[in-house]
């Protein structure tokens, strides 16, 4: 695997000679402008669990040759091997450089994205759907050999994008008002309708969401002890129903919920991932972007976005409020009722996922803290959704 040019892989590593010959390649500088210097300060401490994020702060030897600032992005070391794993540095990088051109979202724009290539990574649906279908025992194994394959990959991988630093942050701690959860999924919306029913497969790094279910199903069975015990409250409280329900019907809930006609996801929709403008909302962070049902954004947002006294009517109307945005934008055929459905199961689906948390470095302070808050809220979802 040979590099066409030098890719950082520490902050220290972008220094003004090497955001020069990038910016100029991209066509954000012309020839003969430089940076000549650059401040760091770290963004979103204990938000990103995959990536590390960087605001750089430019000084140019022309005045106004290029942006003031930008954000930085670097796989986060501590996490690295899950992200390689995933796909997930691949997939984002891919996502701006291939596809974001035709999803109609506002998000930062990008300045310069470049990683090394890997030919085996083109057959990572054939290899999940190959180590999907093994037995339990065996996919364990592979999973295992997986992980110890990624964390001795030395892959680099980088994006400089715009700074969003005239809007307002969402914050998943704090949550947000039902007004500007209504904003978030009218923009959604947005996306869904232009890929509803479509299964992009000229991507080969979107993957559909069901791919890996068994794979996702032992994960969520080795790590139910332990989510057992951090979350003993909540699982005393009522949770362990619905845990015992994932434990006995997990694949049959993610084969219930692909039922709903597939579209484009982000994957990983929640506050902090989330700007707010005067007219208009900003997402970020495509790494886990896949294509499947239009619910589980829906559900994995409002989960962890909304507090634990917001009423299932008012859930029922932010979600009527996105269907009607759908039907406006052309999408016929997929009834309210069947949103509702979905949406419930979903809800589901998302628990299973965050209920392997002992698989990642979450850190000791804000990780931790916003994994405690989703769940709790979570299971406020799970309590007033029948």
């Amino acid at each position: 695997m040979k590099r066409t040019r030098y890719i950082p892989e520490t902050p220290a590593e972008l220094t003004p000679q090497w955001l020069t010959q990038v910016l100029t390649e991209s066509g954000i500088l012309t020839d003969g402008q430089h940076v000549i210097s650059t401040t760091q300060e770290v963004l979103g401490d204990g938000e990103g669990f995959l990536g590390d994020l960087l605001r750089l702060n430019l000084t140019y030897d022309h005045s106004d040759a290029g942006p003031a600032s930008m954000v930085a992005k670097l796989p986060k070391l501590a996490n690295r091997a899950v992200g390689e794993l995933l796909g997930a540095y691949e997939r984002e990088t891919l996502y701006y450089l291939d596809l974001a051109a035709r999803v109609p979202l506002n998000a930062p724009r990008l300045y310069f994205g470049d990683f090394d290539r890997d030919k085996a990574s083109e057959k990572q649906l054939q290899i999940l759907r190959a180590a999907d279908s093994m037995p339990a025992w065996l996919s364990s194994l592979t999973a295992n050999l997986g992980r110890f394959i990624a964390a001795r990959k030395k892959r680099r991988y980088i994006l400089l994008l715009e700074d969003i630093d005239d809007a307002r942050p969402g914050d998943q701690l704090r949550g947000v008002s039902l007004a500007d959860a209504d904003r978030v999924l009218q923009e959604i919306a947005c996306v869904h309708a232009e890929f509803w029913g479509t299964t992009p497969v000229e991507h080969f790094w979107l993957m559909p969401l069901d791919v890996d279910t068994n794979m996702r199903h032992n994960m969520f069975l080795k790590s139910l002890p332990v989510f057992e015990e951090a979350f003993k409250d909540e699982v005393d409280d009522g949770l362990d129903v619905h845990l015992d329900l994932i434990v006995e019907q997990n694949v049959n809930l993610m084969a219930e919920l692909c039922r709903a006609p597939p579209t484009l996801l982000h994957c990983d929709l929640r506050l902090d991932n989330v700007f707010f403008r005067e007219d208009e909302v900003v997402l970020f962070d495509f790494q886990l972007v896949r294509h499947g049902p239009a619910a589980y954004d829906l559900a994995y947002f409002l989960s962890g976005a909304l507090d634990d006294d917001v009423t299932q009517a008012d859930i029922d109307g932010l979600l009527t409020r996105y269907h009607e945005k759908l039907t406006t934008l052309g999408v016929m055929g997929y009834r309210l009722p069947d949103l509702l459905r979905h949406y419930r199961v979903a809800l589901l689906v998302v628990l299973s996922s965050l209920s392997t948390i002992d698989q990642m470095d979450m850190g000791d302070g804000r990780g931790m803290d916003l994994i405690r808050s989703w769940i709790h809220r979570l299971h406020a979802r799970l309590k007033t959704c029948t």
